[in-house]
């Protein structure tokens, strides 16, 4: 009685979807439509070489930056939680999260007259004379990408290693202490292994957050192709709905098996029981 309404809100909210999904990339296209005959075409168009590469730079771009975002994320989850009192770290994780009442197509255009030609970042080099001319490859390109993917996703990785941090006992770091540890064998053998629970549910927020996102691609990476841009083009162009469900669902497969995977090794649940 207590599991059957969450039970019954994943059958009708999550897996009827997928099996909806899963259905239709079964289907054959045509010119702007489905006819409902069942055909491998949409599954046979996965397994292209062009196909293959788009993935392979989706999940490059996901490593990249899932890996970046946790080199920003630690120490500020690690300032807040040593540095700061409780209500300071709360509050600078307010801050983070305030971006996140406005439109992520609007947080994202936002870089546009920071990283332009003619924007904040370029005009403060030319006027301090580091450079002569605007820089081009701040924007529309795989580091206006990256900075947007990590401003976006940041939040996500410290808040979880932030409570983790905040939830180690003081009197663990006192025994080390009191055992001539030093500050580098603290942190090495104590403060890294139990926030752990909290860096690998970091890592796997911003690493499925990154390589499903389709705004900061969209709009600052130049046309460098994703698997969310790929699909988006699949239905926006032709509506192709069995190739975007093929694709969807290889995405889907993916995601999962990394998750499984990284769960694998480290036990989330950890940060719980705490």
């Amino acid at each position: 009685m207590l599991v059957g309404p969450t039970i019954l809100w994943f059958a009708l909210f999550l897996l009827a979807p997928l099996v909806v999904i899963l259905y239709y990339s079964f289907l054959t296209y045509t010119s702007f439509n489905v006819e409902f005959t069942f055909t491998l075409a949409a599954w046979e168009a996965v397994f292209q070489p062009t196909i293959y590469s788009v993935f392979a730079s989706s999940l490059l771009i996901g490593v990249v930056v899932t890996v970046l975002t946790l080199v920003v994320g630690y120490p500020l989850a690690y300032y807040m939680r040593f540095y700061m009192s409780q209500n300071g770290g709360i509050l600078l994780l307010l801050f983070l999260v305030i971006p996140f009442w406005t439109s992520a197509v609007i947080r994202t255009i936002g870089w546009y007259p920071i990283l332009g030609r003619t924007g904040v970042v370029n005009k403060l080099l030319i006027s301090w004379g580091l450079i002569d001319a605007p820089l081009g490859f701040l924007l529309f390109s795989p580091f206006s990408q990256t900075v947007g993917y990590i401003a976006a996703f940041v939040v996500f990785m410290a808040s979880p290693i932030y409570i983790s941090l905040a939830q180690i006992d003081e009197d663990l770091l006192d025994a080390s202490e009191t055992l001539r540890g030093n500050p580098l064998d603290t942190f090495r053998h104590v403060t890294l292994p139990l926030s752990m629970p909290g860096v690998i549910i970091g890592v796997i927020f911003v690493f499925v957050l990154s390589i499903g996102d389709f705004t900061v691609p969209q709009f600052l990476s130049g046309g460098t192709g994703t698997i969310t841009t790929l699909i988006y083009l699949s239905v926006n162009n032709g509506l192709n709905y069995p190739d975007a469900a093929a694709l969807s669902i290889t995405l889907l497969i993916i995601i999962f098996s990394i998750v499984y995977l990284l769960t694998r090794y480290v036990d989330i649940t950890d940060i719980a029981q705490n």
